[in-house]
Parts: C-alpha cells; sequence; structure tokens
C-alpha cells in the first residue's frame, strides 16, 4: 500500500499532499472527475456523501454533503472548477459552507503524473489565503480524513469498481 504524504512548511500558505496508485493515471483521473466515483471514496469512513450539485468541467461548479451515521449534516463544500485538462491536471477552489470565519477558500491543484503503464502519483497542491488559514487546516486534523479517502479509493482500483 501507498503512503499518503503531506508536505505543510512553516510560514508558507500552502501545502501538498503526495500519494501513489497503483492505476493508470486515466483511471485515477477520471476517479477525481466523475461525480459518481467520488460518491464512492471522497469521505472519510462512516462518513456519507451526497453531490447537491456537479459539473466536473471548465467553469463548471459543484456542491456536496458529508452525513454521519445518523443522516446529520457533518459539513458541506462548495467550489468551481477552473480547469480540467484531461488526464493531467484538474484546478478547483473549495470551501466549506458556514463556517464561524468566512471567506476560508482553497485553490486546489491536483496534478496527475503518469510513473508507468500501471502507477499513477497524484500531487495535490493547497494554497490558502493566509497562513494562518493553513496552518488552521493542519492543525485540523484533517489529515485522517485524507489517508482514509485513499485508501479508500486503492480499495475500489483493487477490487476493480471504477
Amino acid at each position: 500500500m501507498s503512503k499518503t504524504t503531506i508536505t505543510a512548511e512553516p510560514n508558507k500558505q500552502e501545502l501538498f499532499i503526495t500519494r501513489e496508485f497503483n492505476a493508470p493515471r486515466e483511471l485515477v483521473f477520471k476517479a477525481f472527475t466523475t461525480p459518481e466515483t467520488l460518491l464512492q471514496f471522497y469521505a472519510p469512513f462512516g462518513i456519507k456523501m451526497k453531490f447537491n450539485y456537479a459539473n466536473f468541467q471548465n467553469s463548471g461548479s459543484y456542491s456536496w454533503t458529508h452525513f454521519d451515521g445518523a443522516d446529520k449534516i457533518y459539513c458541506t463544500f462548495k467550489g468551481v472548477i477552473h480547469e480540467i485538462v484531461a488526464p493531467e491536471r484538474m484546478i478547483q477552489t473549495v470551501e466549506m459552507e458556514n463556517q464561524p470565519k468566512g471567506g476560508q477558500v482553497c485553490l486546489e491543484i491536483f496534478t496527475f503524473e503518469e510513473l508507468s503503464n500501471s502507477k499513477t502519483k497524484l500531487i495535490v497542491q493547497n494554497v490558502f489565503r493566509s497562513i494562518e488559514d493553513r496552518d488552521e487546516m493542519v492543525q485540523s486534523g484533517f489529515e485522517s480524513g485524507v489517508v482514509a479517502i485513499f485508501e479508500q479509493l486503492d480499495t475500489l482500483i483493487k477490487e476493480n469498481k471504477i
């Protein structure tokens, strides 16, 4: 199993998430740009996900909600898709709704590097409005959710469910 690496250098507004998948680049790209597939893995263990709307194309937008086991809303995210270059890159914004401190929008750049015909390296660069916003994310414990999401994607790949 591949290891998820999160790099957040001090005094910077960005962080990087890196993970290798044992799958062709086209398949990994498809997983991150197809709402039906995202529903299968893009929430931490025990959390359900529902798209409120999803238009994964250039200048598109999306909104999804995470629910806990009792169907209580956990959080809602929304964003704009700025660029999709299949199967190389996706650039989008993401913002968690209904937060006490509004305006915490993050720019996400997903880069899909082909390492071989059957291996892909995903690099996600998250750029925050401020160092403080980035540090809040790092301290929130988000890492365990990211690791869980990638492990679920690994399982879908191994079981040929994409």
